[in-house]
C-alpha cells in the first residue's frame, strides 16, 4: 500500500472512531476491508455457534413434555424434522454466500427457531404451559450473544420474537393477569438485555478491528519512513549514488569477508582539474558533469561493482568483490576509455586536453594492507601517484611490483609498515 493510500485510510479510521458509538456501519471502503479480513473468522464462529445451538435446541425438546404435553410429539417433529435441516443448510451455505446473505440467513434461521416455541406456547395446554415462554427469549438471547447476530438482524429477531411471544401469551386468557404480565416482563427484559449486549459485542469487535488496523498501518508507515531515512542517510542527493557513510560501512563488511578468503578491490576515482571546470563553466555545469560521470561509472563497472559511491566532492569510490589488482586495473582502463569516448568538454585545463578526464587509484585486499583504513590509504596514495604522473591514468598500490611497460599505470610504493604514506589527491 502506498504512503498516500495509507494516510487516506488512517484518516478514514479516525473519522469512523470519532463518530457516535451507536453507529456501527463503516464507510464502504472500510466495510469491504473489514469483511475481507474478518469474514473467514466470522464464518467459523457462526458455524461453531450453529452446532452448539442445534444441540441445545434439541435438548430443550424434552421441556415440551412438561410444559405442553399435548404438543410434545409435534414439537419434537418440528425441531428435528424442520429446524435441523434448516440449520444444517445454513451451516453449509455460510461460507458460500456474500456477507449480506450470510447474516440474513442467520437472522431468518433464528426467526424460524423462535416460531417453534411460540407456536407451542400459543396452542399448548396444561398447568405448566406458561413456562413455554422461557424457550422464546432463551432462543433470542442465544442469537444475540452466542451467535452474535449483526445488530440490524438482532433488532429484527428481537422485535419479532417479543411481538410473537406477547401474542402467544394473549392466546391464554386463563392466565392470571399478574402472571401474564410477569411472563411478558421477564421475556421483554431478557430480550432487551441481550439486544444491548448484541450492540456492545458488534461495536467492540468493529472498534477493536479499527484500532488494530490503525496500529498496523502506523507500523507500516514507520517501516517505510525508516527505510526512506536509511536511504537518504546513505545516498548522495546529487548523483543518487551511495554516499561516504554507505561506502565506509560496506568497506568494513567486505574487509571482514576478505579475512575469510573473499578478496576485493577498491577504486578511487577523482575528476581531473575539476575546480577549473567549475570556474570555467559554473557550478551548475559541474553538478551535471558529476552526474554524467556517476552514470558512466555505474554502467562501466556493471555487475563487477558491489558499490559505486560518491566519496566527496569530485571523488568517487568503487568496491569490487572478487577482483584482484590486475582485474581492477583492467576495469579502470575501461572507465578511462569510456570517459574519453564520451568527450565531455573541459576547456581551460592547461594541459593540452579539452575534455573531462579522471585519475584512478587501485588497491586490492590481497596487496598487503593490514586494515580497511590502510587499504583506503593505499588507493589514495595510488591516486596521488596517478595525478603526479600526469593525470588521466591509473595508479596501483601493489606491494613490490612494478607497472608493465607501455601501460598507463603508476605504482605506489609501500612503507615498511605495509601502509603507503597517505597523500591526498590534487
Amino acid at each position: 500500500m502506498s504512503f498516500h493510500a495509507s494516510d487516506h485510510l488512517l484518516m478514514l479510521i479516525e473519522q469512523t472512531l470519532q463518530a457516535t458509538r451507536w453507529r456501527l456501519a463503516f464507510p464502504a471502503e472500510l466495510e469491504a476491508r473489514f469483511e475481507a479480513e474478518t469474514g473467514r473468522l466470522r464464518v467459523q464462529q457462526l458455524r461453531r455457534a450453529t452446532l452448539i445451538g442445534i444441540a441445545v435446541f434439541h435438548l430443550y425438546a424434552w421441556a415440551a413434555y412438561v410444559t405442553t404435553p399435548n404438543l410434545a410429539t409435534l414439537n419434537l417433529v418440528l425441531r428435528i424434522g424442520v429446524m435441523t435441516p434448516i440449520a444444517l443448510g445454513i451451516f453449509v451455505a455460510l461460507g458460500r454466500v456474500s456477507a449480506r446473505t450470510r447474516e440474513a440467513l442467520c437472522g431468518l434461521g433464528i426467526l424460524s427457531a423462535v416460531m417453534i416455541p411460540t407456536a407451542t406456547l400459543s396452542l399448548g395446554q396444561g398447568p405448566n404451559v406458561a413456562h413455554a415462554a422461557t424457550a422464546i427469549w432463551l432462543t433470542v438471547i442465544f442469537a444475540n450473544i452466542c451467535l452474535a447476530l449483526r445488530f440490524t438482524w438482532a433488532c429484527v429477531v428481537s422485535g419479532s420474537a417479543a411481538l410473537a411471544g406477547c401474542l402467544a401469551i394473549a392466546a391464554h386468557p386463563e392466565f392470571a393477569p399478574d402472571l401474564a404480565d410477569l411472563i411478558r416482563l421477564d421475556m421483554l427484559m431478557g430480550i432487551a438485555f441481550s439486544l444491548g449486549a448484541a450492540h456492545k459485542i458488534e461495536s467492540a469487535n468493529r472498534r477493536n478491528y479499527l484500532y488494530t488496523l490503525r496500529e498496523s498501518l502506523r507500523a507500516q508507515q514507520l517501516v517505510v519512513a525508516n527505510a526512506r531515512l536509511t536511504h537518504l542517510s546513505t545516498t548522495d542527493p546529487l548523483t543518487g549514488l551511495a554516499n561516504r557513510r554507505a561506502f565506509s560501512e560496506r568497506l568494513d563488511e567486505l574487509w571482514q569477508g576478505a579475512q575469510d578468503g573473499a578478496p576485493f578491490a577498491l577504486l578511487l576515482v577523482d575528476v581531473d582539474h575539476f575546480k577549473r571546470f567549475n570556474d570555467h563553466y559554473g557550478h551548475g555545469a559541474g553538478d551535471a558533469c558529476l552526474c554524467a560521470i556517476s552514470r558512466l561509472l555505474n554502467a562501466g563497472a556493471g555487475s563487477a561493482a558491489d558499490l559505486v559511491s560518491r566519496y566527496g566532492g569530485e571523488e568517487f569510490a568503487l568496491l569490487l568483490p572478487g577482483l584482484d589488482s590486475e582485474a581492477a586495473i583492467a576495469l579502470a582502463e575501461r572507465i578511462h576509455a569510456s570517459l574519453n569516448a564520451l568527450a565531455l568538454p573541459h576547456a581551460g585545463r592547461g594541459d593540452g586536453l579539452n575534455h573531462v578526464t579522471v585519475s584512478i587509484g587501485v588497491a586490492a585486499s590481497r596487496d598487503g594492507a593490514a586494515t580497511p583504513t590502510a587499504l583506503f590509504e593505499a588507493a589514495d596514495a595510488a591516486l596521488y601517484r596517478a595525478k603526479s604522473a600526469g593525470r588521466n591514468r591509473t595508479g596501483c598500490a601493489r606491494q613490490r611490483q612494478e607497472a608493465e611497460p607501455g601501460r598507463n599505470v603508476a605504482v605506489a610504493a609501500w612503507s615498511a609498515s605495509g601502509t603507503p604514506a597517505r597523500r591526498r589527491s590534487a
